[in-house]
């Protein structure tokens, strides 16, 4: 186990995603890919590196669309969201 490279945002090689689409594309044939079963153990802990590096940008989108659609929100009406 000495000679496996540590987890890392290279052991998860691939470009970053430009679109939410692109990155839930991918993770979806990653998921039908590890479901297969026929993933060989080092292939499948890249795998699983790989998905975890794109759920967090995938979360990272979701937080930054949600403070955009406030934003614009509280840009059309100044007193909603205040309590």
């Amino acid at each position: 186990m000495a000679d496996q490279e540590p987890l890392t945002a290279a052991t998860a090689a691939g470009p970053e995603p430009t679109r939410y689409a692109d990155a839930m594309a991918e993770l979806e044939a990653i998921l039908a890919e590890i479901e297969d079963d026929a993933v060989d153990v080092d292939v499948l802990t890249q795998k699983v590196a790989r998905a975890a590096l794109l759920i967090r940008w995938c979360r990272g989108r979701i937080d930054g669309a949600r403070v955009d659609v406030e934003r614009i929100v509280a840009e059309i009406d100044p007193g909603v969201g205040d309590t």
